[in-house]
């Protein structure tokens, strides 16, 4: 009987031993959760880690090599509570700052969750023009002169700011409502651009969608640069005006520099920069008086001629660009470029191919640019 109870004992002992080695063990695993990194093609300034059911987006602090802003999107509601920088996802209330965070929502065709803009003079996507109208989209003001008061009337879920633009947010912050950085314009590349569709469809619950639309704009992309590779001669280009006593350039390693080589163009600059710099204007002539082509972004009248190109500075007609009437102009109060441009990186480089070596692609027409007559 003693033997009995004894092996009773034993057994009794190892079974407990073994359903809290088990629950221990469980405990221990629940705490290490699986992180995924999404893959990206392009993009180099935002990241995107898959926790579970939560996901961690990361967005590169401007100047700050290294450091991101880090923000945790979850679907429960219940779960992003407590937890810092949490957005309950999808969002229903937008607040986008820029009109160009507004392309990525239009390629999405979704524009029903925007509750506010900023004050763009160049709006021109329908959809929004009549949201804007019939007063479903306040137009909130600039940076530095934001209307707060109607802004926490509201009550948005997210706002989408600029860290290239200053002055304004510190006080956005005090709202307690999340500021998440669009630094898309960072990128080196126009696909590294396009690609930032992916971490604003995050936000509204897109993915799949946003995966298909920036798959079909890679395809056209690399075959139109691949149609451009082997060109025999590449024009050379140059960018820009006389803009209060400055002209500004992209700098050599910028997206716009990707356009023009992916173009089968010789861009002028041949520096490291990313973004626009000023120089004077005989730094400019030394370097692009004998250019064969100068392409233009800016607001103009309508029309615009190469006459009336001349007439605002004289010194433009002494470039072989003016001379040989190779000109091409964006007019940004005709053309829908900043709300359309970073996710029709296809469309802009089958433009500069057009101009650039017409014989590659006879049957486009022009979308963005136009050449000056």
């Amino acid at each position: 009987m003693k033997k009995i109870i004894f092996l009773l004992t034993i057994s009794l002992s190892l079974f407990f031993y073994a359903c809290n080695n088990k629950s221990s063990k469980t405990k221990k695993e629940n705490k290490q959760e699986e992180v995924i990194e999404i893959s990206l093609n392009h993009a180099k300034e935002f990241k995107i880690e898959k926790h579970g059911d939560k996901t961690l987006v990361k967005i590169h602090k401007k100047g700050e090599d290294g450091v991101f802003d880090t923000f945790n999107l979850a679907k429960d509601k219940a779960k992003a509570k407590g937890i810092p920088n949490s957005i309950p996802v999808p969002c229903k209330r937008i607040v986008c700052l820029s009109s160009t965070q507004l392309s990525y929502f239009f390629a999405l065709d979704d524009i029903d969750d925007i509750v506010a803009i900023n004050s763009s003079r160049y709006l021109r996507h329908e959809g929004m023009k009549a949201l804007v109208e019939a007063g479903k989209v306040k137009r909130i003001g600039k940076e530095g002169n934001f209307n707060l008061e109607m802004l926490a009337a509201l009550d948005p879920d997210v706002i989408f700011v600029s860290p290239f633009k200053v002055g304004g947010f510190d006080v956005l912050r005090n709202l307690g409502i999340p500021l998440v950085p669009m630094a898309a314009y960072n990128e080196e590349t126009p696909l590294g651009r396009a690609e930032w569709i992916k971490m604003l469809a995050l936000f509204v619950g897109q993915e799949e969608k946003a995966d298909s639309i920036f798959n079909g704009i890679e395809s056209r992309y690399q075959n139109l640069k691949k149609i451009a590779s082997n060109v025999e001669k590449r024009p050379t280009v140059f960018s820009g005006k006389m803009r209060s006593g400055s002209w500004y350039v992209p700098g050599g390693n910028s997206f716009y520099a990707h356009y023009f080589r992916d173009a089968g163009a010789d861009y002028i600059i041949k520096d490291d920069m990313q973004g626009a710099y000023p120089v004077d204007f005989e730094t400019i002539y030394s370097k692009a008086s004998k250019c064969d082509f100068w392409r233009i972004i800016h607001p103009e009248k309508s029309g615009l001629s190469l006459k009336d190109l001349g007439e605002q500075d004289p010194r433009y007609m002494d470039f072989n660009a003016f001379q040989n009437k190779n000109v091409i102009l964006c007019n940004i109060r005709e053309k829908p470029y900043y709300e359309q441009a970073g996710m029709k990186p296809d469309v802009l480089l089958a433009d500069y191919i057009h101009f650039f070596h017409p014989e590659l692609l006879p049957e486009h027409k022009p979308y963005f640019y136009e050449r000056l007559k």
